[in-house]
Order: structure tokens, then C-alpha cells, then sequence
């Protein structure tokens, strides 16, 4: 009953009914479980269905279960429709069955169900509420309430009837058990509600046993009958309220509501709960995409959300959310259907782009066609069979666009109609593209239609074709601008061959005009050479393009850089730099340390052997150690060894692991059968990785080779102890052969180990110092001869076929960007040569090199390329070496392209061996499939070192003639490079200011030797560089001034050295060029810049104006001994004289302007312009600096005599004659290389600046 002091009643509720196993109750329970859950906990989410009664031994005995048979179901307060709060709490008696013998569980003494579910006083020490079946075994993880005090006083009973019908028990069976427990209850005299269950599904014959049952006379009327649903939630608080008020002798009468007026009433109220919750979602939800666990949140304090999440649970409010999305998202589809008929024609395009693929034309087929086309998928998606094609699901995009449309579409007469309209369009395309194929040919076949030719001109007698009349005048425009550009490219291809095949001509202008000034009458007899040709005719119409490409020929031809080069980006010199990077390593720099003992004194040793030899070595020297420490000449290493005496191609036997690196290897053998396991041990191992890693020596792991011979001196101990000797001879590591004495217990004494050890440590000592000698000898020492190699660019053979003979020698290593280090035998010896590959232009980048032979290559099916060979050959060697081997190899196709050997293939291969026999060079053809070996070369090389001896004879012989003829040699100064060489070196010091004097803006670079060798001589420099001619040198073409003084040239008689200004990095290292200071000057004898230039007037050799020399403030004394310097110091007082006596000829105003005009694109208006702004200065600055520009132009027309031309000159002066300051080291880069050429556009435009005459035109 009510407990004190609580404001409600308490009721203790005991739920009984039939129980028991299967037998007794058949396939399923009563409902019992059910009608207290929905009682217990009326949350549709808390409302379980499936309860079970069978149960483990383990479950039966924990806590909640609690080895009884009843369950407590916790408390709950419900409010009656008076008002009165009335606090439940619930028991259900049962009975739980044993799983494993299906049998009720035995829980001390046990009555039968009929009469132990009437006992009104229940305890349970300890037991917990039930919630649901998973509860069991994980107790924790729920809700946790004990059963008050362990006691249970039961106030009511409330007996149940299942009024359907289940298999295994009869009505009978229940009426008979039901009417036992009835008469048990009554005798407790405490009351009792019959409550019917599953009245959802309810039996009209169990109903009225019910009724026949409480009408016994036995139980005298005083049971009332509930009818319930737990399920669906009906009648089930109304049971226990009537019980309730039986407890508490409620006056008044208690009305129950029949079962169907129930449903009733409860539908009313699911129906409102529904459609206010569908309000709900209609106002909230507007949007398909949106998603449930946000849409949740929104709603979680909404009145209507709640009361339909608590009728209906969280799943089913989740179910009527989605079937809104749905409805939203149908809607849209509804919306797209007329746009997939809209995107159909689109599809149709890209499937049937074609009026060949719609067969018939009939739509049918055409429909089969689209669904057997591999694209099918991409467009369309087919539907499944139980959904309309327009409730399915549709690919959306991220704007809600369809991507695929259902292949349903094609089936609607919206579908035929759109292909029908397409077929119609297809059939115009097709005749269009007709006309358009028609007029193409028309062009094609046109003599008249020539590269160039405007349209207009030949316009009318395109007149009455029908290709023509039927095209619209913007796609003829456009066809004819197609077909122009067409054969406008391939004019331009033929005009450079042109070029090309002319090589001879080029090279004799080169060689007539160094500077890169060539005149009209020059470009005059240049087309006439080529106007004959059609190559050259096609071009009429293109004349300006046809001159820029002769110029640029001709700019190529002076300065060849890469990115000018015709075949750019397939130049043969960027092909063969990728090429050799890709196919061959450069010479190992970083040391294989690895196993050099570091400042721990780590010391781990591989024993390697066969036979149990390497345990019993590994036994005998860990006897040796104290605590793994051994001690070998007072010093104490840490020693680790790994025993390895099995296969090293597996991972247990490897030599290294991630965590063991070792420093050396000690290997013992005492018969064939350990020697031959250490052989091929080190056939897998150590040489194998020797010969991949690195091809230098002593890159491999140090090596101790032990022989312990076991018996007296036999034929086969000395077979063992030479193949040992040998195989460490191979090795070079040491060789240790020790004879077992018969009285030794063990192969291996103490003084074998330490020699082994002392002898293993020294080598690996030693090891370092032999790898850095190596290195040192193969970085520092020069090859033995010198070959190179010249391509042609353009030519369609790969340069792999020309390559491989020497890529495949076993030692072949990267020496540079273009040339490789062979070492191969000549002879009995082996000789190192080094083999540079080059483009016949790039060849001028070696041209200060020494060289021993050439082998020059062609494609003999390509006029240009044997052009070039021979202009090359020309300009190279008529005058230089005559003894220099040559070999030309002419580049076939395949044997099997019997079209190769034409006219002009047999013409050329003619021509070839015409210039080796003028040459007295080899000749020798290859295919350009032919991959030969390594010897391919050999004959030619070992003809080049018989005549090493020869070759350097004359080449001094040479060099002392031509000292006698030509005072001065010419530097090589090509564009690309000749700036970034004569122009000084920017100061490495932190605080060089770019804003600072200019003087300090040169600074000696590595060419201090080679621009000024009379300086180096008169300052006592001693210099080992050779300063000798090279091999490609214009000034053979060139006559020489008579009355010049020798020149004068130190250089050692060195028979390797290159003796070039273009030093290889690897040959010398840290070459510092000291200059003298010069003499002291007295400045007052220089008040005038035009008394300073007439004295320099005098001197014609290149140290006036030489890059590298000092231009460090001067002292004035005033007295000064110019001596022998008299040229530099001029030269250096001039500089001065405009950096500080003279104010700025250039205002900055006009500085401002020649900045700007300077970076224009356009040459000719930046001569132009420039020529105004010389206009704008002072009449005094004006004369002074034509008088100096007049003053360079002499220089420069000596050039060949002291290797001044205009662009030398514009790098020392353009400082000077500029003042403009830098503020950063970009603008500084930037700007650099205009004013340079502004000053030498002064200088080469003299005539046309200052004297008001033509302009040159300028290469």
C-alpha cells in the first residue's frame, strides 16, 4: 500500500500467468513480459518485443535474474483519470528454462508455478531491474535499480489470458491452468484483474472462455476483465489503474472501456500525433538533400516532434521524414523529365555523331544501336523493373542536374521526334563537310594558291563550284587560313633546309664579318646564291618573314645557342645531355663509409663459413673478448659478430640488416667444399654489389681470406692455398693460410684470431686513405686522348644508335653536361678517353679544348646535314692540325628500306666519301637501327693514339707559326655565353651594395689569365695554364697585319692538358688569377678626356679595355712611371676620369628615358628612338661621347687582332658610360643585359647615331 510521507500511493503489482517450457505454453509466451514493458516504460523506443524465459546458467545466476524466478521490473508513477498518482511497482512471476537441458531452473525448494505465483511476500537480497533480454551479462552497461530491501509485498495480482491463437497449446490447456491460478489468488484474498492480451489478434472462442471462466461461481464475479494490446499500446495502464482502485477501495465505480472503443480513441489520438508531426516536418523541410541528424536537432524541442516520438519512436519519425524527402525529390524529378528531352539531341550527337551509324534510319534499330554502344552507360541508366522509370532514383550533380537520363526516355514519342530532327542535321553536316573536304582539295590541287596569296585575289576563280557556292564566306576564310598556315610552315621547313645546305656560304660570312655586322651588299650576294632556288621563290609573298629567318640564320650562325637552334626543342645537344643523365652515372663522389669504424670503436665482423668453421671461429674469439670487448694494440673495440654459414640470398643469412651494419668480413675455408661456398658467396653478395653500386675499386666491404689447411702439404692443399691466393688477390684483401698442427684441440689459436683481427682493422683503416688516392687520380687526371663527336640537329636517326658502342663499355662514367670517360684497351694497354658529344654549332663550346680526332656524322639521306659536315670540316681544320684523324660515318636507314638507296641517298654517301678522301679521314657507314658493340669505335681510336705523338707535334707547331703570323688570338666570345664570362664577377662580401661606385662592379674572374696574358707576364704570374690556339678559330679565313708584334703566351709543354680558357672543373681546381695593382698616375696630366683618348688612340692590344682588371681608386702623386704598363693605366685613368672628374653625360631624366627605350622589343625603333635621345644631350656631351664611340669603332674593326669587337667592348664600358644605380640585384639582372647592348647598338650603329648615315643591318 501507500508509503508515508510520499505524496503518492504505492502499489505492488504482481503479474502471473501461464508458464513454463514449451510443452506447458507453447511456441510462444503469453504477453506477460510485453504488458509490464509498455507499462513500465510507455516510450515507444523503450518497448522491446522479444523477451525470452530461456536462459544460461550464467545469466540465470546474475543479478538481475538473480537465481529466482520472477523479474523485477522497477517502478513507475501513473496519474488516474481522478487525479490520483499512483507510484507501481511491478514483479512478473515466471519460470526460466535451462538451455542446456531445457528444463526449469532448480532454485531452492521449488512448488509448482500454479501455486508459488500466489505467494504475496517475495525477497530477492540484491536483485536488479529488468529491462531488457541484452541487459543480461552486461548488467552495468544499463540502468542499475536494486529491488527495496530485497523484499516484494504483492498488493494485486494481475492474471494474464492470450486470447490468439498459438501453435502447441490448446484453449483448454490455458482455461485449465489460468483457472488453478485464479483459484490460488483468490485464496490470498488480495485483488485480481483478468487481463486478456493480444486483443490485436484476438480468437472470438478464447474470448468467450474468458468470459465463461470469471463467471464461475468460485470466484463469485469479483474478477473484472481488461482487454490489452501491448503492442499496440491499448488498455494497458487502464489494467493496472483498475487494479489500482481495487487496492485502494476506490468508491466510486471504475469504467472499462471495451477493446474496440479503445482502438478507437487510440487511432483518434495516433492520427492527430501524426499529422500535427507532418506539419511539422512541412514547414521545417523544404529541401530533398536535407539529412536527418540535422533536422533532428532542429526539431528536439518541438511539442509535436516529442508526443510523436514518444507514440511511435524515433525510427518511425525518422520513416515519415524521409518519405517527405522523397516526396520533395519526386517533385523535382517531375520538374527534369521535360529537361532530359531537352538533353537528348546533345546525347544523340555524341552516340550518333555520324549519318553512317544510323543505318535504316529506322528508330528502332537506331535505339538498339544506342544501347549496344560502349558509351551507353554514360548517358543513360536503366531503371529496375518494380519502379516507374519516373519515381527511380536520378543522378544529380551538385546543382541538382541530372548527368544520365533513363533509357525509358528513348521510348516516348518526345524521343522519335528529337531523332528525327537529328538525322535531319546530320544529313546537312555531312554535306557540308563534303563541300569542305572538296574545297580543301581544290586548294590543294591549285597551282595558283601559293604561300601568302590573300583569298581575294583568287576568289573569283573559285566562282561556280559548287564546294565553294555552298559554303558560307566565314568557313571558306577559314579553310583557306588553315591551308595557308599549312604551307606557309612547310615553305618556312624547306627555305631553313635551304639555309641548312648552304652551310658553306654562312660559314664564309662568319668568318669575313666576326663581329656580327653584315651590310647590305653582303645580304645582296647571300640572295643570290639562294634566289634560284623555289625553296627560296616560295616565299615571295613572305618577304619580311623570309629576311627575319636569313637574319636569324645568320644571328644563329655567329652566336648558336640552343633555343635559336632550327631544331629546337630537339637540338642535338639539350637531347644528348638528357641522354647521358638518363643512361650514365657520373663518377661516385661520396665514399662507401659505412664500414669505417666510427669515434665508438663499434666493431662488427660477418664470419662467414661453411662446415661449422665460422661458430668455432666465433667460439675461440668471443673467448678472447672480456664482456664483448676485445683489445688489439691497446685499443678496445666493441665487438658484434654475425655468424652467416648458409645461403646470402636469404634474409637470415644477409650480410646487413636494419639493424647490424657491418665494418668488415672475415671468411675461412679448409677444404674445396668451404672454399667453394665462400666463392659463391661472394659471386651473390660482395661482388655483385660491388660491380651495381659502384665500378671504382676498394668500394666494397673489407675482407680477411683464411685458410686453414687440415692436412701435410698435398697436391690438393697447394690447388686450395693458389685458388685462395687468387680469389683474394681479386679482392686485394688480405690472405692468412694457417696449417692445423695434429696436437691443436682447435683449428684456431690465439695468435691465428689477433692477426686475423690486426690484419681485418688495418684494412679497414687503411681503406679510406686508398679511396680518397683513387679519387683524387680519377678526378685530377686527364684522359689520354680527346675525341668528339658531332651531330647534325634535325637528323631522324636517334642518337642512341651513336651512343651505344659507348655506353656499353663496363667502365663508362659522365665527365660533363656532353661527355663521357672511357677506359679501354689500346693496344696491350688499357687508355682512358674522354668522348665529347656535340651539335656541330654547340662544337664552338670546345673549341679552346685539345683535341686528338674527330668523328663527324651525317644522315645520308639529308643534303643539309652532310653540308654542315663539310662546312664545319672547312672552317675547322684547313689551316689548324693537318694531321688530325677524322673519321666521317654516314647514317643509313635500316638494310630492309629499299627506298633509302635512291639518287640522293647514293649521291651523298658519294659526296661523303669524297670529303674523307680530301680529309685523308676513315669512312664508314651505320644503320640508324644498328645497335653495335663496344669495339665499334676501337679502330678508330687506336689510330688516334698511334698518331697522339704526331698530332701534338703539329699542334705545337702549329701554335708557334701562328704566333709569328697573328699577334693576338680571338677570344671566343659567342652570345650566349660571352657575357656571363668577359663581364666581372659580382663580390661575394655580405655588404656589397649594388648602390655603391661602379668601379667596384667588375672583379677578376677565372679569365684574368686567358684576357690578359701580357699583364700576367710583365707581373711575373706563373701560370701552368696552356694558352694555346684552339681548333675552331675564324681568324684562318682572315689576313693578318704584317708589322704586328708576336704574341706573347706562356704556356707548359704538358702533352694532356687542354690548355684552354674552358677548364673542366674536374682537371683544375681553385686556379686564383692575382693581378698587380696599377702604376700611380698624376691625374692633372688627364684634365682633358680628349687628351686621354688621342693617347690611347695609340694602343690597338686588348688590355685597354680588358673586363678583369682592377678599377681601384687611383693616387695622384705627381710623379708617375708608367713603364710597361702604359696601356692598362690608361685605360683605367680614362674610368676614372668619368667616374669622377666628369659630371654624368646622361642627365637622369634621359637616364630615365634610355632605361625605357632600351628594354623595347623592336629593333628598329629602339634605333630610332635611341638616336632621338642622343639628339636631347648637350652639344659638349654629345661630342664627347661620339668622340669615344668613334674611338671604339677603331677598336672594334682590330677585333680580330685584340679580341675587342663591339659586344666585349659594350660589357667593360657600358658601367662607365652608364651611371645608374641598383638598388636591388634583380633590377640589376634585368636590366644588365639592355644597357649592354644599348652601348654596343652605339658602337655597331655609329654612323647612323652620330654622322646621320644608313643604319647597318645587324645580325
Amino acid at each position: 500500500m501507500a508509503k508515508k510521507n510520499d505524496a503518492s500511493r504505492w502499489i505492488n503489482v504482481s503479474v502471473v500467468g501461464l508458464s513454463g517450457t514449451e510443452k506447458e505454453k507453447g511456441a510462444i509466451g503469453i504477453g506477460k513480459s510485453c504488458l509490464c514493458n509498455r507499462f513500465m516504460r510507455f516510450l515507444a523506443d523503450d518497448y522491446n518485443v522479444d523477451h525470452i524465459s530461456v536462459l544460461s546458467q550464467s545469466d540465470f545466476s546474475g543479478r538481475v535474474v538473480n537465481n529466482d524466478h520472477f523479474l523485477y521490473w522497477g517502478d513507475v508513477t501513473k496519474t488516474s483519470e481522478e487525479g490520483i498518482d499512483f507510484t507501481f511497482q511491478v514483479i512478473e512471476q515466471t519460470e526460466f528454462i535451462d538451455d542446456s537441458s531445457f528444463q526449469p531452473f532448480k532454485a531452492g525448494k521449488m512448488d509448482p508455478y500454479i501455486k508459488r505465483c500466489a505467494a504475496s511476500k517475495i525477497t530477492s537480497a540484491e536483485k536488479l531491474m529488468y529491462i531488457c533480454k541484452n541487459q543480461l551479462g552486461i548488467e552495468k552497461e544499463y540502468e542499475q535499480k536494486v529491488l527495496p530491501d530485497g523484499k516484494f509485498n504483492v498488493d494485486g495480482f494481475l492474471c494474464v489470458f492470450d486470447v490468439s491463437v498459438v501453435p502447441s497449446r490448446s484453449i483448454e490447456k490455458q482455461v485449465e491452468a489460468v483457472n488453478n491460478i485464479l483459484t490460488n489468488l483468490v485464496k490470498t484474498k488480495k485483488p485480481v484483474v483478468l487481463v486478456t492480451t493480444k486483443n490485436d489478434e484476438f480468437n472470438e472462442a478464447y474470448v468467450r472462455e474468458v468470459e465463461k471462466l470469471v463467471a464461475r461461481k468460485e470466484f463469485k464475479g469479483a474478477i473484472p476483465i481488461v482487454e490489452t494490446s501491448a503492442h499496440q499500446n491499448i488498455n494497458v495502464d487502464t489494467a493496472f489503474i483498475v487494479l489500482a482502485h481495487l487496492i485502494d477501495r476506490f468508491k466510486g465505480r471504475t469504467k472499462i472501456v471495451p477493446y474496440l472503443e479503445s482502438v478507437r480513441m487510440r487511432k483518434e489520438v495516433l492520427d492527430n500525433t501524426t499529422d500535427a508531426y507532418q506539419t511539422l516536418i512541412q514547414l521545417q523541410v523544404t529541401d530533398y538533400r536535407a539529412l536527418w541528424s540535422q533536422i533532428s536537432k532542429k526539431i528536439s524541442k518541438c511539442e509535436e516532434y516529442i508526443k510523436y516520438r514518444e507514440i511511435f519512436g524515433s525510427d518511425k519519425a525518422q520513416r515519415l521524414f524521409r518519405r517527405h524527402v522523397k516526396m520533395l525529390k519526386d517533385d523535382q524529378v517531375s520538374k527534369k523529365i521535360q529537361n532530359y528531352i531537352e538533353m537528348l539531341p546533345d546525347i544523340l550527337q555524341e552516340l550518333i555523331p555520324e549519318i553512317s551509324t544510323l543505318k535504316d534510319g529506322d528508330w528502332p534499330t537506331v535505339q538498339k544501336h544506342i544501347r549496344e554502344h560502349p558509351n551507353f552507360k554514360s548517358y543513360f541508366y536503366e531503371c529496375p523493373d518494380d519502379i516507374p522509370w519516373t519515381e527511380c532514383e536520378f543522378d544529380m550533380d551538385n546543382e541538382g542536374i541530372g548527368k544520365r537520363i533513363p533509357c525509358n526516355v528513348l521510348e516516348t514519342g518526345e524521343a522519335e521526334s528529337v531523332f528525327k530532327n537529328h538525322a535531319n542535321n546530320l544529313q546537312l553536316e555531312q554535306n557540308r563537310q563534303e563541300w569542305k573536304n572538296q574545297f580543301k582539295k581544290l586548294l590543294q590541287e591549285a597551282g595558283y594558291v601559293t604561300p601568302g596569296k590573300p583569298m581575294a585575289e583568287i576568289k573569283v576563280l573559285f566562282m561556280g563550284r559548287e564546294c565553294f557556292e555552298a559554303l558560307s564566306p566565314d568557313e571558306c576564310q577559314y579553310i583557306y587560313d588553315k591551308h595557308q598556315k599549312s604551307i606557309i610552315e612547310k615553305a618556312k621547313h624547306n627555305f631553313q633546309e635551304l639555309l641548312l645546305e648552304h652551310a658553306d656560304l654562312f660559314y664564309h660570312f662568319k668568318s669575313v664579318a666576326p663581329t656580327g655586322t653584315i651590310t647590305q651588299d653582303d645580304i645582296k650576294e647571300i640572295t643570290d646564291n639562294l634566289k634560284d632556288d623555289s625553296r627560296y621563290k616560295a616565299l615571295d609573298r613572305l618577304d619580311q618573314d623570309r629576311k627575319l629567318m636569313l637574319f636569324q640564320h645568320l644571328g644563329f650562325v655567329h652566336s648558336p645557342i640552343r633555343e635559336n637552334c632550327p631544331a629546337f626543342p630537339n637540338c642535338v645537344d639539350l637531347l644528348i645531355e638528357k641522354y647521358l643523365t638518363e643512361k650514365v652515372q657520373r663518377p661516385t663522389t661520396g665514399i662507401n663509409k659505412q664500414w669505417v669504424i666510427k669515434s665508438e670503436n663499434n666493431l662488427h665482423l660477418i664470419i662467414l663459413g661453411s662446415n661449422g668453421l665460422a661458430e668455432e671461429f666465433s667460439t675461440q674469439l668471443k673467448a678472447q673478448c672480456d664482456n664483448k670487448n676485445y683489445e688489439l694494440d691497446n685499443h678496445t673495440y666493441k665487438l658484434k659478430y654475425r655468424v652467416v654459414n648458409g645461403d646470402v640470398n636469404l634474409s637470415q643469412n644477409s650480410f646487413q640488416t636494419p639493424d647490424f651494419k657491418p665494418n668488415g668480413c672475415i671468411c675461412i675455408y679448409s677444404n674445396s667444399e668451404s672454399f667453394e661456398y665462400i666463392r659463391e658467396s661472394f659471386e651473390k653478395t660482395l661482388l655483385s654489389n660491388l660491380e651495381k653500386d659502384d665500378k671504382l675499386p676498394f668500394q666494397g666491404l673489407p675482407i680477411i681470406l683464411l685458410y686453414i689447411s687440415e692436412s701435410g702439404i698435398g697436391q690438393k692443399d697447394l690447388t686450395l692455398l693458389e685458388e685462395g691466393q687468387s680469389l683474394a688477390d681479386s679482392l686485394q684483401c688480405p690472405f692468412i693460410e694457417m696449417p692445423m698442427e695434429s696436437g691443436d684441440s682447435s683449428m684456431f689459436n690465439t695468435d691465428l684470431i689477433s692477426k686475423a683481427m690486426k690484419l681485418l682493422v688495418e684494412g679497414i683503416t687503411h681503406r679510406i686513405g686508398f679511396l680518397n688516392e683513387y679519387q683524387s687520380i680519377m678526378e685530377q687526371s686527364d684522359p689520354d686522348i680527346r675525341i668528339i663527336i658531332c651531330l647534325f640537329c634535325g637528323d631522324p636517326y636517334s642518337v642512341e644508335s651513336i651512343l651505344a658502342p659507348l655506353l656499353s663499355h663496363q667502365c663508362c662514367y659522365l665527365n660533363g653536361d656532353r661527355s663521357v670517360i672511357i677506359e679501354t684497351f689500346l693496344g696491350t694497354t688499357k687508355r682512358k678517353i674522354e668522348v665529347i658529344i656535340s651539335s656541330y654549332h654547340g662544337a664552338n663550346a670546345f673549341r679552346e679544348e685539345l683535341v686528338h680526332g674527330f668523328i663527324l656524322a651525317y644522315y645520308a639521306k639529308r643534303r643539309a646535314s652532310l653540308a654542315t659536315l663539310n662546312g664545319f670540316s672547312c672552317s675547322s681544320f684547313s689551316t689548324n692540325i693537318s694531321n688530325l684523324p677524322i673519321q666521317i660515318m654516314a647514317v643509313t636507314e635500316s638494310v630492309g628500306t629499299n627506298s633509302f638507296f635512291n639518287d640522293i641517298s647514293q649521291q651523298l654517301l658519294n659526296d661523303g666519301s669524297s670529303i674523307a678522301d680530301r680529309l685523308k679521314a676513315q669512312f664508314v657507314t651505320t644503320t640508324d637501327v644498328s645497335i653495335h658493340k663496344s669495339s665499334f669505335y676501337n679502330l678508330f681510336f687506336k689510330d688516334v693514339w698511334e698518331k697522339k705523338s704526331e698530332i701534338e707535334h703539329a699542334f705545337h707547331m702549329e701554335e708557334s707559326t701562328y704566333r709569328k703570323i697573328n699577334p693576338m688570338s680571338k677570344m671566343n666570345l659567342s652570345s650566349h655565353e660571352g657575357s656571363s664570362n668577359v663581364y666581372g664577377i659580382l663580390q661575394d662580401d655580405d655588404n656589397y651594395s649594388l648602390t655603391q661606385s661602379r668601379e667596384n662592379v667588375l672583379s677578376p674572374s677565372e679569365d684574368s689569365d686567358t684576357f690578359s696574358p701580357i699583364e700576367n707576364m710583365l707581373q711575373g704570374t706563373n701560370n701552368n695554364l696552356d694558352k694555346q690556339q684552339g681548333w675552331v678559330d675564324d681568324s684562318i679565313f682572315m689576313q693578318c697585319p704584317p708589322n704586328e708584334s708576336l704574341w706573347i703566351n706562356n704556356y707548359s709543354k704538358h702533352a694532356f692538358t687542354t690548355g684552354r680558357h674552358h677548364m673542366s672543373k674536374s682537371r683544375f681546381k681553385n686556379n686564383n688569377h692575382t693581378l698587380k695593382q696599377p702604376g700611380k698616375l698624376n691625374m692633372k696630366d688627364y684634365t682633358l678626356v680628349t687628351d686621354a683618348i688621342s693617347r690611347m688612340n695609340l694602343i690597338t692590344n686588348k688590355e685597354i679595355y680588358n673586363p678583369n682588371m682592377s678599377c681601384a681608386p687611383l693616387a695622384t702623386p705627381e710623379n708617375v712611371d708608367l713603364g710597361s704598363e702604359f696601356a692598362q693605366v690608361l685605360a683605367t685613368a680614362l674610368k676614372d676620369f668619368f667616374s669622377k672628374k666628369l659630371p654624368p653625360l646622361f642627365s637622369d631624366t634621359l637616364m630615365d628615358e634610355l632605361e625605357y627605350l632600351s628594354v623595347k622589343a623592336d629593333r628598329s625603333c629602339r634605333l630610332m628612338a635611341l638616336r632621338n635621345l642622343l639628339k636631347k644631350l648637350p652639344n659638349v656631351n654629345f661630342e664627347i661621347l661620339k668622340f669615344i664611340f668613334r674611338h671604339f669603332v677603331k677598336v672594334a674593326e682590330n677585333c680580330k687582332a685584340n679580341s675587342m669587337d663591339s659586344k666585349n667592348l659594350a660589357i667593360c664600358w657600358w658601367p662607365t658610360l652608364l651611371p645608374i644605380e641598383f638598388n636591388d640585384m634583380g633590377r640589376f639582372e634585368q636590366l644588365r643585359p639592355h644597357l649592354e647592348d644599348t652601348v654596343q647598338t652605339m658602337i655597331d650603329q655609329y654612323p647612323f647615331l652620330f654622322c646621320g648615315k644608313d643604319a647597318f643591318v645587324m645580325v
